[in-house]
């Protein structure tokens, strides 16, 4: 899933300098989509425009938008129809949330931008390095 975050990362670079913000996505978008395109979700653009509002940490520095973005594509892949417990999708959410917190020191995006932003990329390593948390307890 890194390699196509990677991918997701690079897709505003590639138009001209002065126009990449207009095709900029936030940490949330890009998780969903690198999910929905690795687990084949089947997911349109309204998905990922009901995540938008989770980057920047709610467009507040709070609860980061990379794990906002990969709990929602836990979600989609965890949660049963109803009647159910729905006990994959908490496990696989409590664990999700737990190792993110060890591999970033918090979860609030102000803490995560501090200490792990970087000068050039932005959050691009924050986000392969979400990418690989959540290939992880994925696959456990």
């Amino acid at each position: 899933m890194k390699n196509i975050v990677d991918k997701l990362n690079k897709q505003e670079l590639e138009h001209p300098l002065e126009e990449q913000p207009l095709y900029h996505k936030n940490c949330a978008e890009i998780m969903l989509m690198a999910a929905d395109e690795q687990y084949r979700l089947g997911l349109n653009e309204r998905f990922f425009k009901a995540v938008c509002p989770f980057g920047g940490g709610f467009q507040t520095g709070n609860t980061c938008g990379a794990l906002l973005g990969s709990l929602a594509a836990i979600g989609l892949m965890y949660t049963e129809e109803r009647p159910t417990t729905n006990d994959k999708m908490k496990e696989k959410t409590k664990q999700f949330v737990a190792e993110f917190e060890k591999e970033f020191g918090a979860l609030d995006c102000a803490y995560i931008k501090a200490h792990h932003r970087s000068e050039t990329e932005g959050c691009a390593p924050v986000k392969i390095r979400t990418a690989e948390v959540f290939e992880r307890v994925i696959n456990d």
